[in-house]
């Protein structure tokens, strides 16, 4: 599968301007203390999973890691994709009272990476592209996609009940 994907989210929330979504990172009170942690972004793109690790794990930035893509049956794995993951949260003060968050996300996807089920890699951070507190915030963060197809149709190869032999 070749070529480049965008895919773009739009989420509306009533919540207040501390509002955090589910990805967003949450950054160690003190860095001297505890390592720099990040989310793991996480795609499938066909039927199966992967394992160990999960989207939105936060795993230690720096730190190398190891994942399997594991087709459902019938289907096989093809290849990972690195995906570039832009988020842009914007604050917005509502008239009647508040502040309403919005938050887009744009995926993209790049060439063709690995071909081997098992993906080694090493856990980047999350970098701020734009920080303005209370107004808006714009980070880039790197994940992965499992690509994954079919490659036999249900009950292919099955013997049909009508011809089996009593």
């Amino acid at each position: 599968m070749k070529g480049i994907w965008l895919v773009l989210v739009l989420t509306l929330s009533a919540a207040g301007v501390a509002a955090q979504t589910p990805n967003e990172p949450q950054a160690p009170a003190d860095q001297s203390e505890s390592a720099a942690r990040a989310p793991l972004l996480l795609f499938t793109n066909g039927p199966g999973r992967v394992a160990p690790l999960h989207d939105g794990q936060m795993l230690e930035v720096g730190r190398a890691y190891t994942m399997v893509a594991i087709p459902d049956p019938g289907c096989a794995f093809t290849n990972w994709n690195p995906v570039v993951v832009f988020t842009f949260v914007e604050y917005v003060y509502n008239p009647a009272g508040g502040f309403t968050t919005v938050t887009s996300t744009v995926v993209s996807a790049v060439p063709q990476f690995s071909t081997t089920p098992a993906l080694r890699f090493s856990m980047e951070p999350v970098q701020v592209i734009l920080n303005d507190p209370g107004v808006r915030t714009i980070t880039r963060s790197v994940g992965w996609q499992a690509n994954l197809v079919v490659t036999r149709k249900r009950g292919v190869g099955a013997v049909p009940p009508s011809s089996v032999v009593r």
